[in-house]
């Protein structure tokens, strides 16, 4: 999908192509958000309001600054913050809740519950990582974004980036060994 066909569609009164944007961009934004640790709902409220205010501001949007994804994820990744900051000042982060339940009460195949007691420690272990480190990770890791682009995302120079990631790798290796020791 053309991006900047949408935009330019959009520009031009095409109200219905930013349908188009978030079709494509939906998943992997709503992926970025889990893997910033937050819950379901939580991920469904940011992602929501990372697309209002995309409407909202798509004027000020300048592709000679940055990609259109490194300016919709840095809108997700701020709002991502202020909703964990403000979660964490009233306690609201959960445990392994934020995982879906099964869909049924049978048994499920040894290889899905050591899936998901897998999922559950990566999560437990991203959450005690400084919020700064999970938006890097997941930029990096899991949306595969250059180091340029998430260092504009995240505000800092690509030396920087690299010291983070670096560090943040560490740390999560350091908690989930912890984890499986304990």
């Amino acid at each position: 999908m053309d991006i900047t066909d949408l935009l330019k569609r959009i520009s031009a009164g095409d109200r219905q192509a930013f349908a188009g944007i978030v079709a494509h961009y939906q998943r992997p934004l709503f992926g970025f958000l889990g893997r910033m640790a937050l819950g379901q709902g939580q991920a469904e409220e940011v992602a929501q309001e990372t697309f209002l205010r995309a409407w909202q501001k798509l004027g000020e949007y300048r592709p000679e600054r940055a990609g259109f994804s490194t300016w919709l994820f840095t809108i997700a990744r701020n709002l991502a913050l202020h909703e964990l900051e403000r979660a964490a000042r009233r306690n609201e982060l959960g445990g392994a809740g934020d995982l879906p339940e099964p869909a049924c009460e049978r048994p499920q195949p040894p290889e899905a519950l050591a899936l998901a007691r897998q999922q559950r420690r990566l999560q437990g272990a991203l959450r005690r990582l400084p919020l700064a480190d999970r938006g890097a990770l997941a930029l990096a890791y899991n949306h595969e974004l250059e180091l340029a682009e998430v260092a504009r995302i995240e505000g800092c120079s690509v030396a920087a980036i690299k010291t983070r990631l670096h560090r943040a790798k560490e740390k999560l290796r350091q908690l989930l060994l912890e984890d499986s020791d304990g």
